[in-house]
């Protein structure tokens, strides 16, 4: 399922593979516009670090918007010394405490001291996030006192998509969680803030290539993100 937010993954054992390719023990996901299949091998153990909206931009090098729909080696936008260290204390740790303290270390290393998260930025991406992708972006702005442009260019740099594609993400994600509630896609629609059923089947299977009755019904994780405030 298409995330709201950008990813990093570490191997620890087995195999992760898309589109029959092995990926590295290591990389770093942006935002995607399509679902993806990802296989792991059946003894794999994987850590992913899912960030906040603009939660990246405080540790990779680079404009977050240039990872999107690509995944790409982790050494690409991190050190690989800082890497290869966080991957060997991980695998020295015997519990999930000194794994955590592991990876907490990792992401204190990686902290960009000049960096100031933009607020106006995780102030819009959080209220789009909240309505499920139902919030007028153009209110957003005026709310936030920045024109729409502004808004725009400041958010695609820090989240990786623009607020509008931000919005349809967090939309089909709402539509997931009403499904996992027990609605029907009538309700489904009308709560989701799409016009009629047909326009959210529509959209739906612009992210997905197939319906959503079909999607919904697969017994497979979809990794909706959740957030604590």
């Amino acid at each position: 399922m298409p995330e709201t937010t950008l990813t990093l993954t570490l191997q620890q054992s087995g195999s992760t593979s898309w589109n029959g390719r092995v990926l590295p023990t290591a990389i770093v996901s942006g935002l995607q516009s399509h679902t993806r299949n990802v296989e792991l091998s059946s003894n794999s153990f994987v850590i992913v670090l899912r960030f906040t909206e603009i939660g990246a931009s405080s540790f990779l090098r680079g404009r977050i918007d240039a990872l999107h729909d690509l995944t790409a080696p982790l050494d690409d936008v991190l050190s690989r010394v800082d890497i290869d260290r966080v991957q060997n204390a991980l695998a020295d740790a015997v519990n999930m405490q000194e794994r955590s303290l592991a990876l907490d270390h990792f992401l204190r290393r990686q902290l960009r001291p000049a960096h100031i998260p933009n607020r106006q930025v995780e102030s819009a991406a959080g209220a789009i996030r909240r309505s499920g992708g139902r919030v007028s972006i153009d209110k957003l702005a005026r709310q936030l006192e920045t024109s729409h442009s502004t808004l725009e260019r400041r958010f695609r740099a820090d989240v990786g998509v623009t607020p509008k594609t931000f919005s349809r993400l967090a939309r089909l994600q709402n539509v997931c969680r009403l499904w996992d509630a027990g609605k029907r896609l009538t309700e489904i629609a009308y709560e989701a803030g799409f016009s009629d059923q047909p326009h959210l089947i529509h959209d739906f299977k612009g992210f997905t290539a197939i319906a959503p009755e079909t999607f919904l019904s697969q017994r497979v994780p979809r990794n909706l993100p959740t957030f604590h405030s």
